[in-house]
């Protein structure tokens, strides 16, 4: 028989996570409004996959981060990306369906530009996994997308999330039926997948011109 977990954890509510190159706070639509309107929410392109946008004006946008981040079940994050010593909203986190009482919440993500294919874009994942798996001990934490999305696949592969399956026809949206892959990880796990992370941010596994020596994959 298996000892039953330490429930319920803690919200997830600490206004910032701060890291190296990133820091993630709590999303302001003062604050953060106008960078990420620029950086997400006037880029179509980032929307293909996601149900939520594209947003015809900085309204509509503006709008809709209004209702997120007035909601009491999800938590959004900008991502504030410090490069150059500056301190610009670059990409949006969320923290959806939080259930404390079971130690469990999925994360959801918006990277600009700015964030692909980065160190920041890294680590900001790290923190917040970090945030939820280890400050506040949650159990499990899941990513979702669709199979018609293979960039956040590999994403989620690399990131050190296991593929759990397929659900079929989960929503009608944007004029298709849309599947949802399921990804998580657990607590358990949480120790080395944290390792991974560490190793490939440490500023010895890059070269002077800040290119990586060894790839997160490899690690």
């Amino acid at each position: 028989m298996q000892s039953p977990p330490d429930l319920p954890r803690p919200p997830l509510d600490d206004e910032t996570i701060n890291g190296r190159t990133v820091d993630l706070e709590l999303a302001d639509l003062l604050s953060h409004g106008q960078d990420l309107w620029n950086a997400i929410g006037a880029r179509d392109e980032l929307w293909g996959g996601i149900p939520s946008g594209p947003f015809p004006t900085q309204h509509d946008f503006l709008n809709w981060l209004s209702d997120r981040v007035g909601r009491t079940d999800q938590r959004a994050y900008a991502i504030i990306d410090k490069a150059g010593g500056g301190r610009v909203a670059a990409g949006l986190f969320f923290l959806l369906q939080v259930k404390p009482d079971m130690g469990t919440t999925e994360i959801g993500l918006v990277y600009g530009p700015g964030l692909s294919r980065t160190v920041g874009g890294t680590e900001a994942v790290y923190r917040l996994a970090q945030y939820v798996l280890e400050t506040h001990g949650y159990r499990r934490l899941e990513w979702r997308c669709g199979p018609d999305n293979p960039a956040s696949m590999r994403a989620a592969e690399r990131y050190g999330f296991t593929y759990e399956g397929t659900m079929r026809q989960t929503y009608w949206l944007k004029g298709h039926n849309w599947d949802t892959r399921i990804y998580s990880i657990l607590d358990s796990e949480w120790p080395a997948v944290s390792a991974r992370f560490a190793a490939w941010l440490a500023p010895e596994n890059f070269d002077e011109k800040g290119r990586q020596i060894r790839a997160l994959s490899d690690l």
